[in-house]
């Protein structure tokens, strides 16, 4: 006759085969959460590298936007600098003109004659 196994000698039993038959689903349980954390990381490093490239493309885009935009502004600045060259030459040349037409001697009329002549004066709208 057999003899009756305790609850606990069963209980025992019990445990030791479930955890003989869990061991290697642990070990690869841990295998896989190994394997997890490795993947995590190059994820985020790739992420990390994705998002840095990203915007440093946004970036480099809104530089050349702007350095457009003063290409172009530098570029009217220069014109109207040239404009301003000229005027100023065109002024002292008017000026000295106009000196010369303020020691002439005759009257309104004369004077402005000799500003047509000198191109300065239109006298069409006169």
């Amino acid at each position: 006759m057999r003899r009756k196994k305790s609850s606990r000698s069963i209980f025992r039993d019990l445990y030791e085969r479930r955890r003989r038959e869990g061991r290697p689903q642990l070990i690869q349980l841990e295998s896989l959460t190994r394997r997890s954390r490795t993947l995590t990381r190059v994820f985020q490093g790739t992420l990390q590298t994705w998002l840095l490239a990203t915007a440093r493309d946004d970036v480099n885009a809104k530089l050349e936007s702007i350095t457009g935009r003063l290409q172009l502004l530098v570029s009217e600045m220069e014109g109207f600098e040239a404009q301003r060259e000229e005027l100023v030459v065109w002024l002292a040349d008017m000026d000295a003109r106009l000196s010369e037409v303020d020691q002439l001697t005759g009257n309104t009329c004369e004077k402005l004659k000799q500003l047509q002549v000198w191109g300065c004066f239109d006298m069409t709208y006169i």
